[in-house]
């Protein structure tokens, strides 16, 4: 990190320590160091961590990396249970130089913690750490992503989201270009497309959904020769049927109808199609961040691993001591804290995860039910067509042959 910008941050960190007198570091990545600002006794937690993954500096690092590819912030408990609350600063260049850390802290559950520590020098420092309110560490959250944002010489995660968007809508329009060229029924509209967007903002796949969204955009644009006049009704009917996909996946149906009513307001003010584009982008990640609200869960770090795992292997076998070492728990211990924070089993969520990325193959007719049960981690058709019927309530068959459309609500996807 520059001397100037590593300067700003520790002058800041001082601050916010004097003012809400919480723990903070600032990471320095070239030099692999953080820097406590406010009650150091706080940190001396970490120089007894008895969790051999657990090495102080690599902790904060992972936070700021990752509060780096999350528009600036990240919260994650670490090995012991224990808050981290992480934003990243960039350089001049858009990289990622840092960031500024609160924490250790408990999150209302400094008793418990307390009361399974036998080691008298671990407990003597636990005693030292400070326990918060949810609602104060997300008011605390907010504030130091604020900080790090207006000390960043760029802030890189929302910049260059923003620039990775835009090229990759002009990549698609230029795509467009080429099938109007080749193509005599261009003009018809990609219902396909629409229809796997729907199902990926159902699964809360936000690259997957920007994927998509660039397709239908670039359709629209190019079937209407980029006349922003007429582009505007069919934005309009797009937002609708992305807001009702947010909707299914369990979004609040109050919340989504108060950014609808001034959507159509707002998408009148827009005079070309970069910003509308831009605008289009945010109302998508608006939407997907509503169908699940990880602020709202104690103990959201462990919660998200669970679900980006299954996501990710859905397709082969995966056993609960796979996914439990994949956030440093028990097996018993995650199996109670998923159950609880979301609803679901973890065997039941790995089941409504395969069933919801069965649904957009099952639209493709060259592909027979037997060959989508083994793409989506099933090894036996019968099962597969057994699970699908309960969480959806047709079979996959009828499902298929009903192009989608089933008379019972699925499971909701969260």
């Amino acid at each position: 990190m520059e001397k100037s910008l590593k300067d700003q941050a520790i002058k800041y960190a001082n601050h916010f320590a004097v003012v809400l007198e919480a723990p903070v570091s600032v990471v320095d990545l070239a030099e692999r160091t953080y820097t406590p600002a406010g009650d150091r006794t706080q940190f001396e937690v970490c120089e007894h961590c008895p969790h051999k993954n657990c090495k102080g500096y690599e902790q904060f690092a992972y936070g700021c990396r990752e509060a780096y590819r999350w528009d600036g912030l990240y919260t994650f408990h670490c090995s012991q249970e224990m808050v981290l609350v992480c934003t990243s600063i960039a350089s001049e260049k858009g990289d990622l130089a840092g960031g500024l850390v609160i924490g250790p802290l408990f999150l209302d559950n400094k008793e418990e913690m307390l009361n399974s520590v036998s080691d008298k020098k671990l407990l003597k420092a636990l005693n030292e750490v400070s326990e918060y309110s949810p609602h104060k560490i997300q008011a605390m959250a907010e504030l130091l992503a604020g900080i790090a944002g207006n000390i960043s010489d760029l802030s890189h995660g929302k910049a260059g989201r923003y620039f990775y968007r835009q090229e990759s809508l002009l990549n698609a329009i230029y795509i467009e270009k080429m099938k109007k060229s080749e193509i005599s029924d261009y003009y018809t509209y990609p219902i396909a497309i629409e229809r796997k967007l729907r199902t990926a903002v159902r699964s809360r796949d936000k690259e997957g959904s920007q994927t998509l969204l660039n397709q239908i955009l670039a359709h629209i644009y190019v079937s209407n020769n980029n006349n922003i006049e007429a582009i505007k009704p069919r934005i309009t009917e797009l937002i609708v049927v992305i807001s009702r996909a947010a909707v299914d996946a369990g979004a609040d149906i109050n919340e989504i109808f108060l950014i609808n009513e001034n959507f159509t307001t707002n998408i009148e003010e827009f005079t070309n199609l970069e910003d509308l584009s831009a605008w289009v982008s945010n109302m998508l990640q608006r939407f997907i961040s509503f169908t699940f609200e990880f602020d709202k869960v104690k103990h959201a770090d462990a919660v998200y691993k669970v679900i980006e795992y299954i996501k990710s292997n859905y397709r082969r076998h995966m056993s609960l001591e796979d996914i439990a070492a994949s956030t440093y728990l028990s097996k018993t211990y995650l199996s109670s804290l998923f159950k609880k924070e979301t609803g679901y089993s973890i065997s039941e969520y790995i089941n409504i995860v395969r069933i919801e990325r069965s649904k957009s193959l099952l639209m493709e007719e060259n592909m027979s039910i037997i060959e989508i049960a083994n793409l989506c981690g099933f090894e036996d058709q019968s099962y597969f067509t057994k699970v699908f019927k309960h969480i959806v309530g047709i079979t996959p068959k009828k499902y298929r042959e009903n192009r989608g459309k089933n008379d019972k609500k699925d499971m909701i996807l969260k």
